[in-house]
């Protein structure tokens, strides 16, 4: 569904699917309503460089649709056998993974938003989306609450600040998280040489996973934690793995490239205690730094949610997340 009209933004085309693209002084991005409210695309106007990976076509997109733009996961990562309890309800999802046997990426990524509204003014705009369970039958057969996603996607100077408000709209409480599979070029510069480049995240010990790619529960000391913090060239050098979040400073992940002479900050806040690190084989030009709210299968493992970070939403509460991605000079 949308409004009359786009105040503040404009209507275009991604692969022959309607986005709103807005933009401030600095940036210009464009959702996608109708492929779960994706970012797909973050512009630096003054560069031109594109930040986020895009597909060259929608063959590329749909072979791989986690690794591009900025999926949200609701909730992120995998569930074994698509199947949790809790209070009592026994919980089936629809095993969407059939190599581990998993539900993966939740329930919001793949389904059509509402264009709730759009707006600009002299050094800001902002898309406003949401997704109501109740509209999508496929989803209460899995989830039985209502639930309601409100997402505020802002261009605010050199920031992209992307909030998301959790609404439990039923008369029983439910566990939930939710993340972002976010996928940015790397290097941000197509000219760029990988060994110049440096990623740094926030990431302390690691997740341990069996064969499926789910947590066993243990955590471990990783040796590319310090280095890894500290920043670091990762061309070459494979990531596909799940961290707990560290660090008395900013929650945040850093993308520098100086010979495109631009330094990217993910900020994420203090509910994202997990960043999950993927990049393929390390040769593919992009990273995908995740922040999550909640370690994948947090629903089933038998730890407190202060190790795993679900989080419970009790009958007509709300939850607010919020992300934001700087762009600057390096």
């Amino acid at each position: 569904m949308w409004p009359d009209d786009i105040h503040g933004g404009r209507v275009v085309a991604w692969l022959g699917r309607p986005g709103v693209l807005i933009e401030s002084d600095r940036l210009e991005a464009t959702i996608v309503p109708a492929l779960g409210s994706r970012v797909v695309s973050l512009r630096c106007k003054a560069s031109g460089l594109e930040l986020l990976r895009t597909p060259a076509s929608v063959k590329a997109y749909e072979a791989s649709p986690m690794l591009y733009g900025i999926p949200v996961l609701f909730p992120p990562n995998r569930i074994a056998g698509g199947a949790f309890e809790y209070a009592g309800r026994v919980y089936r999802l629809d095993v969407n993974d059939p190599a581990t046997g998993s539900h993966a990426h939740g329930f919001v990524h793949d389904k059509a938003w509402e264009v709730v509204s759009c707006g600009r003014d002299d050094d800001s705009a902002r898309l406003v989306t949401a997704f109501d369970s109740a509209l999508h039958p496929s989803v209460t057969a899995q989830f039985p609450h209502r639930f309601r996603l409100v997402m505020r996607v802002e261009l605010l100077g050199n920031a992209l600040i992307q909030r998301i408000d959790v609404h439990n709209e039923s008369d029983a409480a439910f566990p939930w998280g939710l993340g972002y599979h976010t996928a940015f070029n790397f290097p941000l510069g197509a000219a760029s040489s990988p060994a110049s480049c440096t990623f740094a995240a926030p990431v302390g010990r690691r997740w341990m996973l069996d064969a499926s790619f789910l947590p066993t529960g243990e955590l471990a000391e990783d040796a590319r934690g310090s280095t890894l913090r500290q920043g670091m060239p990762i061309g070459g050098v494979a990531l596909d793995d799940v961290f707990e979040a560290v660090g008395d400073d900013a929650n945040e992940a850093v993308l520098t490239d100086p010979e495109a002479g631009i330094r990217v900050r993910y900020r994420a806040d203090r509910a994202f205690g997990t960043w999950v690190l993927h990049n393929g084989d390390g040769r593919r030009g992009f990273v995908c730094p995740e922040p999550y709210t909640c370690v994948t299968n947090a629903f089933n493992l038998p730890l407190p949610p202060e190790a795993t970070g679900l989080r419970v939403l009790v009958p007509y509460a709300s939850a607010t997340v919020s992300c934001r991605i700087a762009v600057e000079p390096a």
